[in-house]
């Protein structure tokens, strides 16, 4: 009897470790090029904080919109690619300051509704 439950448990132990070999390698073919991009993307800001002070004032890593990032020279960037950037920051200012507003005023509703409560109740 003992054999038996034996071989059950060798049996059940081999599907459980070939599903998870399936899961974790389907798993890894999605992950890594998410991994390999960020790597490079630190080297290249690695590579730009140990250049000297004027030439890291004047250098940085620009994401474009495959996701690919790469390093420009912002005192030698085109008339096309300062626009760019431009509206690039001025949106993302745009976002960041409606999200603030957004908090702000959920936490100003929040408040509002505690004091009427407690003024309700005394």
């Amino acid at each position: 009897m003992d054999g038996a439950g034996d071989t059950c448990r060798v049996s059940s132990a081999r599907l459980s470790t070939s599903s998870s070999i399936w899961r974790n390698s389907m798993h890894d073919v999605f992950s890594r090029s998410s991994i390999d991009e960020d790597d490079e993307e630190a080297l290249k800001w690695a590579a730009v904080e140990k250049l000297p002070t004027y030439l890291r004032l004047t250098r940085g890593i620009l994401a474009e919109e495959g996701g690919k990032a790469r390093e420009i020279d912002i005192i030698n960037l085109g008339l096309i690619e300062k626009r760019n950037l431009l509206e690039r920051l001025v949106k993302i200012a745009e976002e960041d300051n409606e999200r603030f507003l957004l908090k702000l005023k959920e936490r100003i509703d929040r408040y509002w509704f505690f004091k009427l409560q407690f003024h309700l109740s005394f």
